[in-house]
């Protein structure tokens, strides 16, 4: 199952954890996996793209966590929340129709 935490405070989303894999299918051919990499990936790339914002990530096998850095001017840290929002929906549609293999859950930090 692939675990999906979201960093949050009060009012924000600071970042996101994907952990495991969903093992719906084969390594290779499994499309809840690969949209799950792709929306990940591509959060990572528009905070760095879109919002001008150098996230903090690292990635290993079956591991990609991604946080914005505290000291985020207020208007690119907007569009991060835009982008985190954006890729979320994503990311719970496909919790919704895939319940066996991923999980969303907030995280308080």
């Amino acid at each position: 199952m692939i675990e999906i935490k979201i960093f949050r405070d009060e009012q924000s989303i600071l970042g996101f954890s994907a952990c495991g894999h969903s093992d719906f299918s084969a390594r290779g051919s499994d499309i809840v996996c690969s949209a799950i990499s792709a929306l990940s990936q591509t959060a990572i790339l528009a905070l760095n793209q879109v919002a001008g914002v150098v996230p903090e990530w690292k990635k290993k096998d079956g591991l990609l966590e991604c946080r914005v850095p505290a000291d985020v001017e207020q208007e690119r840290f907007v569009t991060c929340q835009v982008i985190f929002k954006t890729i979320l929906t994503g990311i719970e549609n496909i919790a919704g129709q895939y319940p066996d293999f991923v999980k969303v859950c907030n995280e308080e930090v």
